[in-house]
């Protein structure tokens, strides 16, 4: 045991359905054990973590659009008039929606191009 590289253990516990998934990214990797695995998992491969505020933004956004939208349809299918002021909120909420959406490619751009040097 003294002259091991690798004197820690670690033991963790899955239920059945964690151990079939182990096993079957295990087996993606042509890793020969499930001790290879892990160092290959832990020690090669990159960590990211993705923060979903913006896509929230986004979604709020994308909901609240629907809804006007919703609302001035029935007020059309009801009336047969369309209002100047709706057409105009609407395209003021498709033009913060773009807005949203080039701030999130422009990040997800910088990003890209971070991890490419």
């Amino acid at each position: 045991m003294e002259n091991r590289n690798r004197k820690n253990q670690l033991k963790i516990y899955l239920n059945d359905e964690e151990l079939a998934l182990f096993r079957e990214k295990m087996k993606m990797t042509n890793s020969k054990t499930m001790a290879h695995f892990i160092r290959k998992t832990v020690l090669e491969k990159e960590i990211y973590v993705v923060d979903l505020e913006p896509f929230r933004d986004l979604q709020w956004l994308i909901s609240n659009a629907t809804n006007n939208i919703n609302q001035v349809a029935k007020h059309v299918n009801q009336t047969g008039v369309v209002y100047k002021s709706d057409i105009e909120t609407i395209k003021k909420e498709v033009d913060r929606m773009s807005k949203e959406v080039w701030q999130i490619h422009s990040l997800l751009l910088n990003r890209t191009k971070d991890g490419d040097d």
